[in-house]
C-alpha cells in the first residue's frame, strides 16, 4: 500500500488510501502538484483570523483580545519601514537580523501613500502573498526530500500552525531557506546547502543549530567531509553578508544581537516563569541560561545520533537540536512554531503527533494575548499563574515531538526507514 497524504480516516470517503493496484506512473506526481497551491487554505484562514485587525488597525489592546496582532505592520509603523531599502541601510531601526530587516525594508518601500491603516493594510498583504510563496516552497521542498511520504508535505501545507503562526513576523524566510537547505543536500548540492544555510543564519539564530546538526548527522552518515564544506560555504556566505552591513550599516547587524543580550527573557520561555512569580532573573543570566541550553541541545543530539538504531536523517537530528534550543531559549514567540514545521515533517512525524503538537501551540496561542492584555486591562486578562500552565503544556507539545522523533530512531521501523544497514555503536568504526 502507498503513503496517504492525509490520516486514513479523513480519507475514507474518498475511497482510502491508494492500493497496490494503484496506477504506478503519475499519481505521485498529480498528488504532489495539488498539495503546493493548498497552503493557500491555512494562510486564507489566517487571514481571515486578523479581519479585525485588517478592517481597523493594528493600534490599541483590542488587538490582543482579537488574538489579531501582527509584528509586521507594527514593525512598518515603529521602525519607519516606508523608507525602503536605502532607508533602512542609512538610519536601522529595526530589531531584525540583517536579512530579515533588507526584506521587510524592501517591501516597505513598495506601500503606495495613503492613511496609516491603509499603509499597514497593504504592507501586511504584502507579506501575505510572499509567506504564501515561502510556505509553498517549503511543500515543494518536502515533497522531494521525502517523495515516497506525501503526509510529510501535506503537513506542512495544511498545518493548524500556518494559521496561528505564519503572518506574524518574517520567520517564514528563514524556515524556506533550511527547507531549501534540507532539498540541496537531498540532491548532494553542497555548496547550495552551505549558501541557503548561511543566509538563514542572516535571517534567524536558530539556523546555526540546524548547521550543527548537519554535522552530526552527517558523522554517523559517513558523509562528514561534504558536511564540513556545507559549514564553511555557509560561514563564508554569512561572512560576506556581516562584512557588507558592517560596511554599509553596522548598526543593523549588530543590534539584534546585542538587544538579545540586554533582553528580559520573553513570552513563551521557561526563563519567564520567575518573572511571573516576582522573582526576575537578571538579563545576563538568562542569556547565559539560554546558551547553556544551546549548549545542552547540541550534546542530545550527539547522543541521539550515537545512539540510533540506524544513522538518523538530518531533519530527525535537527528536530531534537532545534526543538530542545527552542525549549531553553530566550524568548521563544508564537511564530517559532513555524521553525519546527518542515523539519517535523521530513523527520516522518504522523498526523496525530503533529495534531498534538498544534493543539498545544493553539493553547498558547490564545493564552498568550490574554496575557499581554494584562498589560492594559488586567481586569479582562489572564492571570500569570494561569499563563505559565499554558507555557508549560506548550513545551510539553514541543517535547512530544522530539519524544516521538528520539523513539523512531532508537526503536524502529520508523515511516522513514533508511536503507544502510545497521551498525551497533560499541567499540566500532562507527562510534562517536
Amino acid at each position: 500500500m502507498r503513503p496517504d497524504v492525509l490520516p486514513p480516516r479523513s480519507t475514507a470517503f474518498l475511497g482510502g488510501p491508494p492500493g497496490r493496484y494503484a496506477r504506478e506512473r503519475g499519481w505521485w506526481r498529480t498528488i504532489a502538484t495539488w498539495l503546493v497551491p493548498l497552503t493557500a487554505i491555512p494562510m486564507a484562514l489566517a487571514v481571515l483570523q486578523r479581519e479585525r485587525c485588517i478592517r481597523y488597525g493594528w493600534t490599541g489592546s483590542d488587538q490582543f483580545w482579537r488574538m489579531c496582532f501582527s509584528d509586521l505592520p507594527a514593525q512598518y509603523a515603529i521602525a519607519g519601514l516606508d523608507t525602503g531599502l536605502t532607508g533602512y541601510l542609512r538610519d536601522a531601526t529595526l530589531d531584525q537580523p540583517v536579512l530579515a530587516g533588507s526584506v521587510m525594508s524592501l517591501l516597505g518601500g513598495l506601500v503606495p501613500d495613503g492613511s496609516a491603516i491603509d499603509q499597514s493594510r497593504s504592507y501586511f498583504l504584502y507579506w501575505v502573498g510572499l509567506i504564501t510563496l515561502l510556505l509553498a516552497a517549503c511543500v515543494w521542498c518536502t515533497v522531494h526530500v521525502v517523495p515516497d511520504d506525501l503526509q510529510a508535505a501535506a503537513q506542512v501545507a495544511l498545518s493548524p500552525v500556518i494559521v496561528l503562526a505564519a503572518v506574524l513576523s518574517s520567520d517564514a524566510l528563514a524556515v524556506a531557506l533550511v527547507a531549501g537547505a534540507m532539498l540541496a543536500w537531498h540532491r548532494d548540492k553542497v555548496a547550495l546547502t552551505g549558501i541557503l544555510l548561511g543566509l538563514g543564519m542572516m535571517t534567524r539564530g536558530y539556523v546555526a543549530l540546524v548547521a550543527i546538526a548537519l554535522l552530526l548527522a552527517a558523522r554517523r552518515e559517513g558523509r562528514l567531509r561534504a558536511a564540513w564544506e556545507a559549514v564553511l560555504f555557509a560561514a563564508a556566505t554569512a561572512l560576506f553578508v556581516a562584512i557588507f552591513f558592517i560596511i554599509a550599516a553596522p548598526d543593523a547587524l549588530l543590534a539584534p544581537y546585542l538587544n538579545w543580550w540586554e533582553g528580559d527573557a520573553g513570552y513563551g520561555s521557561l526563563w519567564l516563569i520567575p518573572s511571573i512569580a516576582g522573582h526576575a532573573l537578571p538579563a545576563w543570566a538568562v542569556a547565559l541560561l539560554a546558551a547553556a541550553g544551546w549548549v545542552l541541545a547540541v550534546v542530545l543530539g550527539w547522543v541521539f545520533t550515537r545512539d540510533a538504531y540506524r544513522a538518523p536523517t538530518w531533519p530527525q537530528v535537527a528536530l531534537v537540536v532545534v526543538g530542545m534550543g527552542m525549549m531553553l531559549g530566550k524568548t521563544v514567540p508564537v511564530q517559532a512554531a513555524l521553525w519546527l514545521l518542515p523539519i517535523a515533517a521530513m523527520a516522518g512525524m504522523r498526523w496525530r503527533d503533529h495534531l498534538i503538537w498544534a493543539g498545544a501551540e493553539a493553547l498558547h496561542f490564545m493564552a498568550v494575548w490574554l496575557y499581554v492584555g494584562a498589560q492594559t486591562t488586567p481586569n479582562r486578562a489572564l492571570p500569570g499563574a494561569w499563563y505559565v500552565v499554558f507555557l508549560l503544556i506548550r513545551t510539553a507539545g514541543i517535547t512530544w515531538l522530539v519524544t516521538r522523533v528520539w523513539q523512531a530512531g532508537l526503536f524502529p521501523p520508523a515511516r522513514h526507514e533508511r536503507h544502510d544497514d545497521y551498525q551497533p555503536v560499541g567499540k566500532t568504526v562507527g562510534r562517536l
